[in-house]
């Protein structure tokens, strides 16, 4: 293909604008500079997959389909939300002499998060969105309008969407049609060339019914994509799939690890399928490396020296997608010769015995005539159905041994599946059980504190909350009799209370077993008696205490104030909040006693002053657009209003407790 007919003066890269676009975005439909190229490779191909415009090989309906894309404004679909409201938002958007940082955070933002990208609010559930998209993309594929299905495929229809009216896939529909770039398109998002229809008819059938020779190959080729690319990695050559050779294993060259080959012969398909996956991603990777590292302009970009992370996977298969990496060239090549040869081994048991055997017979060149029955065969016992003298043949024995091996597994996963239900259930019960039980304890805890605050000791605290009633109760249970001067009431909420739980979820049941522990408090608060009476003294004056409840509230407005500041993304007010709450505390500092929390608001004061220049370097470093700086000051602001807030409170409760 030429592709001087498919430039259109938009040969300018998708993200930054640069105009040496020399790379391509093969699922995102646009053209990218070497800079905003080597972002892409970063992010995972399961991101975006690039290829070189001039060195990379391409079929030529792909290219031409990048390039309509490109042409057609598919850049667009991305970068939705920034053209709707390009006042503010286009500024994000880098040029091509912005930083490495800035582009490689917009690329993130754009591809990665689809934080640009056009979405549209659907009223009902998920499965009717994707049903409506999938019609709408079934509907789509028979015109030649390509960015119409592109945006369908954006939004997240499905390529392999059956429609049960019309009974096929949206390949189907693009086969039928001639389309062939909505082909490659949907081909590029993983559509299936072999997904039969309501007729048991693959869309390859139907190229070879209306002897579109051009669609047939290429369908083909997307059949066999990952073999053809793990046999060209090993000879340079691809299999001629127009004669019917779809496997080819270089002869020479290389040979089979009987450790390895083994090894892979007992993974179940699944498993098998994602290891094949990973090798091939990495097999991409090193044949995209060894393009990217030819281009003279690549030498001081940063490489990729493994697979980037896929969310969507394990982090253990992310891990061994990894260590892919350290597998040198002869490592690898041996790798993936084995992955070949139990491939191919693996597609032929799927053909059927019968097919192998053909196959087997027209290559050694013998005759064609029918197989003369031995004796053995004879030997096989005959079933009450074969009265007309039709014996079963060793490939029904293979299919019914087949077939009972999967029934066996078949019951197997039912049973666990039903174990796995039975399990579900008793916790849920048990759940159940839990959450009236955890009902009654609250109850109970209610009820508790009803009567305990009811009786009150003769220094006005509750008897119940006293360390002096807990130490009595505790001599109680040590002495044999009754104290003279208790009641029978008070006695039995005694007991109650030394018997049950705590009255409050915060106490921990061993702490009040503890007779020692109780007895070293009650020393200690004995000890510090006259201190607490000061304390007292000093708290007495009612309009002190109206006072220092009035800064404290203060305080903590102006530290809610300060954290709804520095959440803007402008913070213009960011400074003079910090400067209120540093007045806030000195108001403080000035009426609470010196001899009672001087020391503990002469540290706030001090935290206090680191705050005023953390607001005003965020404030600086917004303006710049320095993120990390940005991160860094918030969350030094963030620290000191927490610590500020947590002596506020200290204070409050302090004071409180002395009322």
């Amino acid at each position: 293909m030429n592709r001087a007919k498919s430039r259109q003066n938009v040969e300018i890269c998708g993200d930054c604008g640069a105009s040496d676009a020399t790379w391509a975005s093969v699922n995102k439909g646009i053209l990218l500079c070497t800079q905003c190229c080597s972002i892409h490779r970063s992010l995972g191909r399961h991101i975006s997959q690039v290829k070189s415009l001039l060195k990379s090989p391409w079929h030529p309906n792909q290219l031409n389909m990048v390039c309509t894309l490109n042409n057609n404004g598919a850049n667009n679909i991305w970068e939705h939300a920034l053209l709707e409201n390009s006042s503010k938002l286009m500024k994000k958007k880098p040029g091509p002499k912005d930083s490495l940082s800035v582009k490689q955070e917009y690329i993130k933002a754009k591809h990665q998060q689809c934080a640009f990208a056009f979405r549209e609010n659907y009223e009902d559930g998920l499965l009717s969105v994707e049903n409506e998209l999938g019609k709408q993309l079934h509907a789509s594929v028979r015109t030649p309008n390509l960015e119409t299905s592109f945006r369908l495929l954006a939004l997240g229809a499905d390529p392999n969407y059956f429609h049960d009216e019309k009974g096929s896939t949206p390949l189907h529909v693009a086969v039928k049609s001639d389309q062939k770039l909505q082909v490659e398109l949907l081909l590029v998002y993983g559509a299936d060339p072999t997904c039969p229809d309501n007729q048991r008819r693959s869309p390859l059938d139907y190229s070879r019914q209306s002897n579109n020779k051009e669609l047939m190959n290429r369908l083909i080729e997307s059949q066999y994509e990952v073999t053809d690319v793990f046999t060209y990695y090993l000879s340079l050559r691809k299999p001629d799939h127009s004669t019917g050779v779809h496997f080819y294993i270089p002869p020479t060259g290389f040979k089979s690890n009987p450790i390895s080959l083994d090894k892979l012969q007992k993974l179940p398909n699944h498993v098998f399928e994602e290891l094949v996956t990973d090798v091939y991603d990495e097999v991409d990777r090193r044949q995209t490396e060894a393009v990217w590292l030819s281009c003279a302009d690549t030498t001081e970009l940063n490489d990729v020296p493994f697979l980037p992370v896929d969310n969507t996977l394990s982090t253990t298969r992310n891990q061994g997608r990894q260590k892919l990496a350290r597998f040198s060239t002869p490592e690898l090549k041996s790798l993936v010769y084995d992955i070949l040869v139990d491939t191919q081994r693996r597609q032929s048991i799927d053909q059927g015995s019968t097919i192998q055997l053909r196959v087997t017979t027209e290559m050694d060149d013998e005759p064609l005539y029918d197989s003369v029955a031995s004796d053995e065969d004879y030997a096989v016992p005959f079933s009450k159905e074969d009265d007309k003298g039709t014996r079963i043949n060793k490939d029904s024995i293979i299919s019914i041994d087949s077939i009972s091996k999967t029934n066996q597994m078949l019951e197997q996963l039912t049973k666990q599946l039903k174990n796995s239900d039975n399990t579900i259930t008793d916790l849920r019960e048990e759940v159940t059980l839990l959450r009236q039980r955890l009902k009654m304890l609250e109850n109970e805890n209610f009820e508790l504190r009803g009567r305990l605050s009811q009786k009150h000791s003769v220094n006005g605290d509750s008897g119940f909350d006293s360390l002096e009633f807990i130490s009595e109760a505790q001599q109680t249970d040590q002495c044999p009799g009754v104290p003279n001067g208790t009641s029978t009431d008070e006695l039995d909420l005694k007991q109650t209370r030394k018997v049950q739980r705590p009255s409050s979820m915060y106490e921990t049941r061993e702490g009040i077993k503890r007779v020692p522990y109780w007895h070293a408090m009650k020393n200690q608060i004995k000890q510090n008696e006259p201190i607490r009476n000061t304390i007292q003294g000093l708290y007495s004056s009612p309009k002190d205490r109206e006072t220092i409840l009035q800064c404290t509230e203060q305080i903590t407005r102006t530290i809610q104030q300060l954290c709804k500041c520095i959440q803007e993304p402008d913070g213009d007010e960011c400074v003079s909040s910090g400067e209120k709450v540093k007045l806030a505390i000195s108001k403080l500092a000035a009426t609470v006693p010196k001899d009672t929390e001087s020391e503990k608001v002469k540290l706030m004061l001090e935290v206090a002053n680191h705050l005023q220049p953390e607001c005003l370097s965020l404030q600086v470093s917004r303006m710049k657009g320095d993120s990390k700086a940005v991160e860094l000051h918030f969350g030094n602001i963030r620290d000191i209003a927490f610590n500020l807030a947590k002596f506020t409170k200290e204070i409050v409760t302090k004071y409180s407790s002395s009322q």
